[in-house]
Protein backbone atom coordinates (compact mmCIF):
# COMPACT_ATOMS: atom_id res chain seq x y z
CA UNK A 1 0.00 0.00 0.00
CA UNK A 2 1.23 3.62 -0.94
CA UNK A 3 0.17 6.72 -1.49
CA UNK A 4 1.38 8.08 -5.48
CA UNK A 5 0.02 11.92 -6.12
CA UNK A 6 -0.61 11.76 -9.78
CA UNK A 7 -0.23 15.34 -11.82
CA UNK A 8 -3.51 16.75 -12.88
CA UNK A 9 -3.06 19.25 -16.16
CA UNK A 10 -3.94 22.50 -14.66
CA UNK A 11 -5.48 21.79 -11.10
CA UNK A 12 -3.56 20.19 -8.05
CA UNK A 13 -2.63 16.43 -8.37
CA UNK A 14 -4.73 13.77 -7.17
CA UNK A 15 -3.40 12.06 -3.88
CA UNK A 16 -4.48 8.45 -4.00
CA UNK A 17 -4.21 5.82 -1.61
CA UNK A 18 -2.77 2.68 -3.97
CA UNK A 19 -2.64 -0.89 -3.75
CA UNK A 20 -0.56 -3.03 -5.57
CA UNK A 21 -0.67 -6.45 -6.98
CA UNK A 22 0.11 -9.28 -9.72
CA UNK A 23 -2.08 -10.94 -11.72
CA UNK A 24 -1.37 -13.39 -14.51
CA UNK A 25 1.91 -12.59 -13.64
CA UNK A 26 1.74 -8.62 -14.54
CA UNK A 27 1.92 -5.79 -11.74
CA UNK A 28 -1.12 -3.93 -11.09
CA UNK A 29 -2.43 -0.84 -9.27
CA UNK A 30 -5.93 -0.77 -7.37
CA UNK A 31 -6.78 2.42 -5.96
CA UNK A 32 -8.55 2.08 -2.77
CA UNK A 33 -9.41 5.75 -1.54
CA UNK A 34 -9.11 9.46 -2.99
CA UNK A 35 -6.94 11.61 -0.75
CA UNK A 36 -7.20 15.06 -2.36
CA UNK A 37 -9.16 16.36 0.23
CA UNK A 38 -6.84 15.85 3.17
CA UNK A 39 -4.75 18.58 4.57
CA UNK A 40 -0.59 17.79 3.91
CA UNK A 41 -0.09 17.18 7.13
CA UNK A 42 -2.75 14.46 7.09
CA UNK A 43 -1.37 13.05 3.99
CA UNK A 44 2.11 13.01 5.28
CA UNK A 45 1.13 10.93 8.84
CA UNK A 46 -0.42 8.11 6.52
CA UNK A 47 2.79 7.74 4.47
CA UNK A 48 4.86 8.03 7.65
CA UNK A 49 2.57 5.02 9.19
CA UNK A 50 2.66 3.40 6.03
CA UNK A 51 6.37 3.29 5.87
CA UNK A 52 6.42 1.45 9.15
CA UNK A 53 7.39 4.52 11.50
CA UNK A 54 5.10 5.91 14.51
CA UNK A 55 2.67 8.34 13.77
CA UNK A 56 3.96 11.89 14.31
CA UNK A 57 0.76 13.44 15.99
CA UNK A 58 -1.19 11.58 19.04
CA UNK A 59 -3.65 9.47 18.45
CA UNK A 60 -5.32 10.44 22.27
CA UNK A 61 -9.07 11.12 21.49
CA UNK A 62 -8.99 9.77 17.90
CA UNK A 63 -10.88 6.99 18.40
CA UNK A 64 -14.26 6.57 20.30
CA UNK A 65 -14.66 3.11 21.65
CA UNK A 66 -18.12 2.26 21.35
CA UNK A 67 -17.96 -1.41 22.05
CA UNK A 68 -15.77 -4.28 22.93
CA UNK A 69 -16.09 -7.83 22.60
CA UNK A 70 -14.18 -10.42 24.78
CA UNK A 71 -11.88 -12.88 22.65
CA UNK A 72 -9.66 -15.84 22.61
CA UNK A 73 -9.21 -17.16 26.27
CA UNK A 74 -11.45 -14.33 27.88
CA UNK A 75 -14.54 -15.24 25.99
CA UNK A 76 -13.88 -19.33 26.59
CA UNK A 77 -13.75 -18.17 30.28
CA UNK A 78 -17.06 -15.74 30.32
CA UNK A 79 -18.53 -18.97 28.83
CA UNK A 80 -17.54 -21.06 30.71
CA UNK A 81 -18.72 -18.87 33.75
CA UNK A 82 -22.10 -17.73 32.20
CA UNK A 83 -22.57 -21.84 31.61
CA UNK A 84 -21.65 -22.61 35.18
CA UNK A 85 -23.88 -19.85 36.76
CA UNK A 86 -26.68 -21.27 34.26
CA UNK A 87 -26.59 -24.59 36.05
CA UNK A 88 -26.41 -24.11 39.50
CA UNK A 89 -29.07 -23.91 42.28
CA UNK A 90 -31.63 -21.12 41.83
CA UNK A 91 -31.79 -21.39 45.53
CA UNK A 92 -27.72 -20.30 45.83
CA UNK A 93 -27.31 -16.40 45.74
CA UNK A 94 -24.58 -15.22 43.06
CA UNK A 95 -22.30 -14.06 45.42
CA UNK A 96 -22.00 -17.87 47.22
CA UNK A 97 -21.51 -19.33 43.73
CA UNK A 98 -18.39 -16.57 42.95
CA UNK A 99 -16.85 -17.28 46.23
CA UNK A 100 -16.13 -21.10 46.53
CA UNK A 101 -12.65 -22.16 47.10
CA UNK A 102 -11.84 -24.84 44.85
CA UNK A 103 -13.03 -25.04 41.14
CA UNK A 104 -13.06 -28.74 41.48
CA UNK A 105 -15.76 -28.01 43.93
CA UNK A 106 -18.40 -26.37 41.15
CA UNK A 107 -21.16 -27.85 39.89
CA UNK A 108 -20.89 -29.46 36.42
Amino acid sequence: MYVARVPNRGSPPAVLLRESYREDGKVKNRTLANLSRWPEEKVDALIAVLKGRAPTAGLEGSFDIIRSLPHGHVARCWGRFTTWVSKSSSTMSLHARVTWSSPWSWPR
